[in-house]
C-alpha cells in the first residue's frame, strides 16, 4: 500500500496524540473532517493503524529495570522454536521480542522492578525453556531517545 502525504500527516498527528478528534486531526493536516475520517477508516481497515492505547512510563509504574536480552536457541527445530515463542507470548514481563539475524536468534525487551526480580525471572525462564542455548543480558542504564514516530515518506 502506498501512503500519500495526507496519510502520513494523519499518522504523524495520531502518533503525537492518539486521542485527538477527527476534527482536530483534520485541522492539523488541513483537510476536511469528512475526508480525514474516510482516510483514517481506510488506514484502520488496511491495518496501517492497528489500535489506540495509552503510553505508559514503566519507571513510574514501578518497573525501574529495563533489560535487553539476546537469546540463542540450542536447535532451530520447529518444535523448539514454537515452544520458545509460545513462552515469550505468554510472559507479560517481555515487552517485545524480535527475531534477528547474527549470532543470536531473538532480541527481548524486559521490564522488571529490580535486579533481584530479574535474577528470579531468568532462573524460571531458563528452567521453563529447554530450547534456549545461551542468553546475553544488557541492563539499560539510561535512555537517549524513545519515540513511536516513524520516518514515513509518501509514495509516488
Amino acid at each position: 500500500m502506498r501512503l500519500d502525504t495526507f496519510d502520513i500527516r494523519i499518522l504523524h498527528s495520531l502518533v503525537e496524540d492518539g486521542r485527538a478528534s477527527v476534527e482536530t486531526v483534520a485541522e492539523r493536516i488541513q483537510l476536511s473532517p469528512t475526508a480525514t475520517r474516510r482516510r483514517i477508516r481506510r488506514l484502520e481497515a488496511q491495518k496501517v493503524i492497528t489500535g489506540y492505547r495509552a503510553e505508559l512510563d514503566p519507571e513510574q509504574a514501578g518497573l525501574e529495570i529495563r533489560i535487553h536480552v539476546l537469546v540463542k536457541l540450542q536447535k532451530r527445530e520447529r518444535s523448539e522454536i514454537a515452544q520458545f515463542e509460545r513462552i515469550v507470548r505468554d510472559t507479560p514481563e517481555i515487552q517485545s521480542c524480535d527475531l534477528v539475524t547474527g549470532q543470536f536468534d531473538y532480541f527481548l525487551l524486559i521490564h522488571l522492578s529490580s535486579m533481584k526480580d530479574y535474577h528470579q525471572y531468568l532462573r524460571q525462564f531458563l528452567a521453563d525453556n529447554d530450547a534456549i542455548g545461551s542468553i546475553e543480558s544488557n541492563v539499560v542504564i539510561g535512555n537517549i531517545k524513545r519515540t513511536q514516530k516513524l520516518a514515513l515518506v509518501a509514495g509516488d
